[in-house]
């Protein structure tokens, strides 16, 4: 087990994420709440880029998969470290940005929606005259992602969350 192997280990368990992978459902989450995670302003060395779903880290993958196998054959590296200070006071502020979840729309839905809200603010490029605002990054959303049409209101709603955690003004969630 290598040491991102550990660390990815050590912050499942500190947002309290199983390292569920057979449905595409479980591997979104694990995908998002790293990507939102990271936002945090604790670096794992995840990059993620553009997909069909939100941001995707292909690393992350691949380390989920080796992980899950490793400690399939009993391997329990991870068992004798604990975060530092710094990560685990980092890690605990994470579940504030996918907090608030409203009734009548399924965690992954809302958590792709953070996610994919968040990169298309800060990251994606959208063209010299778009704005970022909601509008313009709703119509990236949609036209990407034409699933979410229709559901402006929950973008709306995961919108204000970002802006309430500070994550529309900041790239990054500011040190606590």
């Amino acid at each position: 087990m290598n040491a991102s192997q550990i660390v990815l280990k050590l912050v499942l368990d500190a947002i309290a994420q199983d390292l569920m992978l057979d449905t595409f459902e479980q591997r979104l989450m694990i995908q998002k709440k790293v990507y939102l995670t990271q936002l945090t302003g604790l670096d794992l060395a995840y990059r993620f880029g553009w997909y069909l779903h939100g941001p995707y880290s292909t690393e992350l993958t691949r380390d989920a998969f080796r992980l899950k196998e490793e400690m399939d054959l009993g391997e329990r590296d991870y068992e004798k470290e604990k975060l530092g200070p710094f990560a685990y006071k980092r890690v605990q502020q994470a579940s504030k940005i996918w907090a608030n979840k409203p009734d009548g729309i399924d965690e992954d839905d809302w958590l792709e929606l953070l996610a994919s809200l968040h990169y298309l603010k800060h990251i994606a490029y959208m063209g010299k005259d778009a704005s970022r605002e909601f509008d313009d990054v709703w119509k990236a959303l949609i036209d990407s992602k034409p699933r979410f049409t229709g559901r402006r209101s929950d973008a709306q709603t995961a919108w204000q969350q970002l802006d309430k955690v500070g994550l529309l003004k900041s790239k990054v969630l500011p040190a606590a």
